[in-house]
């Protein structure tokens, strides 16, 4: 660490991999907040809010040869083991999401007047028909969520049968929607250590599986041109109320003092983002949807929040104005 003048500069990274830790980015900056220039906002705002909603579908039989999960929420009990051919509870729970959760979910955000971005499989598109043109009608933006809830990346497929994942996924969801999908959002937040790459070979200009960050961050080397927007995992439906068991009176309680925080922390570093992560057949159900109502309602209402879909935060990773 050395001094220069009032200031303070670091010589060391501040993360140093074992050798033979899988990074992901290895050319991804890691830095204080100090020491990086804010992110400012337009018109005095602390805090950019984007909503994600995720439509998966559920592929009951997966084909020989195809990455899965080893363990997936939903359904009755405590079991997470990825959801069995006749598993009716779990894999109709999913279900849910596409008949009923999205639509309810979606209908609450634009009477609360937040921007949504969709996210979307090939699976759901395929079987579905109704489900993308009618998610192409009301959505502000559409994701591509890859080929199905749990055909997921990994370490497991070579570099082509990776790309033509990348590939067979975008076209569908694109010709299905007639919308062009800048973003993507990996089922299970999966990926290999060379999926930013090509996402960035295919066209894409921001991903949100990562939750490194409280505002976007642009990629470098290979990945050049790909931005990162974080949804955190904390403030994730599923996460929270499945994976952590949260009380969902107490998940309230969690987004509301996470947007008090990032914007008493705006006034010392800069702009945050917050990327909410939500599931059709979580928050979507009737019993969580007043968390959802409430929550947006009273979000919308303060104005130093900003709503913007994920893919405008990736346009201004560098500056709103």
């Amino acid at each position: 660490m050395n001094s220069i003048g009032t200031e303070t500069t670091f010589d060391a990274p501040i993360i140093v991999n074992p050798d033979d830790a899988t990074v992901f980015a290895p050319d991804l900056a890691r830095t204080y907040d100090p020491h990086r220039e804010p992110w400012t906002l337009p018109a005095g705002k602390k805090l950019v809010v984007s909503l994600l909603l995720h439509a998966p579908a559920y592929l009951d039989d997966v084909p020989a040869g195809l990455l899965k999960p080893a363990a997936m929420q939903g359904g009755v009990g405590r079991e997470t083991s990825e959801p069995r051919h006749g598993q009716v509870a779990r894999l109709s729970q999913w279900d849910f999401g596409l008949t009923a959760g999205i639509w309810r979910l979606l209908d609450i955000a634009q009477a609360a007047g937040v921007p949504t971005a969709v996210a979307l499989d090939s699976q759901g598109v395929r079987t579905m028909p109704g489900l993308a043109e009618l998610v192409a009608q009301q959505a502000d933006e559409i994701v591509v969520r890859g080929r199905a809830a749990n055909v997921i990346l990994g370490t497991g497929p070579d570099e082509e049968a990776e790309r033509a994942y990348i590939a067979e996924a975008t076209a569908a969801v694109q010709d299905a929607t007639g919308r062009t999908a800048t973003g993507w959002f990996g089922p299970e937040r999966s990926q290999s250590a060379r999926t930013t790459r090509l996402l960035r070979e295919a066209g894409y200009g921001w991903f949100g599986e990562w939750p490194v960050d409280e505002r976007p961050v642009e990629l470098t080397g290979a990945s050049a041109g790909l931005v990162a927007v974080p949804h955190p995992l904390e403030t994730e439906d599923m996460f929270s109320l499945y994976t952590r068991g949260l009380p969902f009176a107490a998940y309230e309680r969690l987004l509301d003092a996470t947007v008090d925080t990032l914007i008493e922390d705006a006034a010392v570093v800069g702009g945050r983002h917050l990327g909410l992560s939500w599931f059709g057949w979580v928050l979507g159900q009737a019993c969580f949807a007043d968390v959802a109502e409430s929550f947006l309602h009273r979000l919308a209402a303060r104005p130093e929040v900003l709503l913007a879909t994920p893919g405008t935060v990736a346009d201004r990773v560098r500056s709103w104005t």
